[in-house]
Formats: structure tokens, sequence, C-alpha cells
């Protein structure tokens, strides 16, 4: 599992992690937490759906950024051009 967005480091995400930062940033975006564990390291089960690991990294990503647009949308002025910028630095 090698993408642009992270690093081929297989051992430092394991299925714990990968679950917590699931349930982290889904409840960041819809304020509740879903139901979320690991079938083993390859798949999870999420509110009953089986999803494989790349799925999972690839949806915290995306939820991670959404939670950031959502801040970003909702704070103007200094706030919201200093997260901007952050974004744009972190996609380089």
């Amino acid at each position: 599992m090698s993408s642009g967005l992270f690093s081929r480091k297989d051992d430092t995400l394991t299925a714990r992690n990968i679950v917590d930062a699931y349930v982290s940033a889904y409840n960041s975006v819809h304020s509740n937490k879903p139901e979320c564990y690991a079938l083993d390291s390859k798949w999870f089960v999420v509110n009953g759906i089986e999803r494989d690991r790349k799925w999972m990294v690839l949806e915290v990503e995306r939820l991670r950024q959404e939670a950031l647009s959502k801040v970003i949308a909702e704070n103007d002025g200094t706030t919201g051009s200093i997260f901007r910028m952050i974004r744009r630095l972190s996609r380089l």
C-alpha cells in the first residue's frame, strides 16, 4: 500500500492505530462514533460493512480533510487563512 499520502510503513500502522484514527476522524465530521473493529490486520468492519485496509487508510485521510474544511468554513479571518495555508503546504 503505497500512495502519495502515506509512506510504506506497514509496521507502524497497526490495525488498532487504523481503527482509532478512523473512529476519531469519523467522530470529528459526524459528531458520533461508528461501530468499527478489525477482523485481522487487513480487514475491518465499519458499521456492519467489511472494508479492506487500503480503503480504511484512504477514508481516514478523506475524513480528516473534510473535518479541516468544516473548521475552515466555520472560521473566517486569520484562522481560516492559516488553515488554508496549512492545507496548501500539506499537498506539497
